[in-house]
């Protein structure tokens, strides 16, 4: 059974960053990007209700947690989002999967979790990765400009981010609220995001573009189970076994869809990046 979840896993994640590809034709900063942002987080939250036993939940850090947690959601999908509206969807998913390194570092900093000399290659495979990705012909201009490359890169940290305050949550004397903990993160983020629509006067939000409301939809399903089974999975399957089987196998389903179906043109500099960001990630988990 934990085989067919981490199956489903791989494919709920594929299915929001292919929807959220769909989903960033909509400008980063409209009013309509921020409402949908907040169907996002809104529907996630309902799947958590549905599928996560959030309850019973009591006031306790947790609540400390939960608020960093949402902002930390909120600048992964925004900032993804926005990487997603002007970048190849394989190289995005490819740098977003590499936020782990980020709880793998702190490990060795702050939870006495030794790096050996293979942790030390993948982190430098996840450099060059990034180095590739800069010197990319198609990506020049978008690098520039800072609508590309920064919003990718702070979608990767702020993933590493999740995976830091997951491991955090998990440590402390309240881990068994771990889905009230999930649920008040969405909810705040959702709640966030609905503010920001309100402060954006313009750009009002177009009623007739239902296959917008359905990816905001899907996306926000997606996302919210997958924060469930992922939860689930890493304390069931050895984390040599679930992180790179996980990650790897997000990049290359992403990467088969978005050049076979999607049509998107990928250079052989662009074929550097996966390859770099799928041995830092054997690397940093199997090794």
């Amino acid at each position: 059974m934990e085989y067919l979840f981490l199956a489903l896993s791989i494919s709920l994640s594929t299915v929001r960053t292919l929807l959220s590809k769909k989903l960033s034709r909509i400008e980063f900063g409209n009013k309509e990007f921020y409402i949908f942002q907040a169907i996002i987080f809104f529907t996630g939250a309902a799947s958590l209700c549905i599928f996560g036993k959030p309850f019973p939940f009591y006031p306790s850090p947790m609540l400390f947690y939960a608020v960093i947690y949402g902002i930390l959601l909120i600048l992964a999908q925004w900032m993804y989002t926005a990487a997603l509206s002007c970048g190849n969807t394989a190289l995005c998913s490819t740098v977003y999967s590499m936020g782990f390194i980020i709880p793998t570092i702190s490990g060795a900093l702050f939870w006495s979790e030794k790096l050996n000399i293979f942790d030390i290659i993948g982190i430098l495979f996840a450099i060059l990765a990034l180095i590739f990705l800069g010197k990319s012909k198609s990506n020049e201009k978008r690098i520039e400009s800072g609508k590309y490359f920064i919003p990718l890169f702070i979608s990767m940290l702020s993933a590493g981010g999740l995976g830091l305050v997951q491991k955090l949550q998990q440590k402390s004397d309240f881990s068994n609220q771990r889905g009230g903990f999930l649920l008040f993160s969405f909810i705040i983020a959702g709640f966030i995001s609905l503010i920001f629509s309100f402060i954006k006067k313009n750009n009002a939000i177009k009623k007739s573009d239902k296959s917008s409301y359905f990816s905001a939809i899907s996306i926000g399903f997606s996302f919210g189970c997958c924060n469930i089974l992922n939860t689930l999975l890493a304390g069931i399957l050895p984390s040599a076994l679930f992180f790179p089987v996980l990650n790897i196998g997000v990049i290359l389903t992403t990467t088969f869809i978005s050049i076979i179906f999607m049509k998107e043109k990928t250079e052989r500099k662009d074929y550097s990046v996966l390859i770099c960001g799928i041995l830092s990630i054997v690397f940093l988990t199997v090794l």
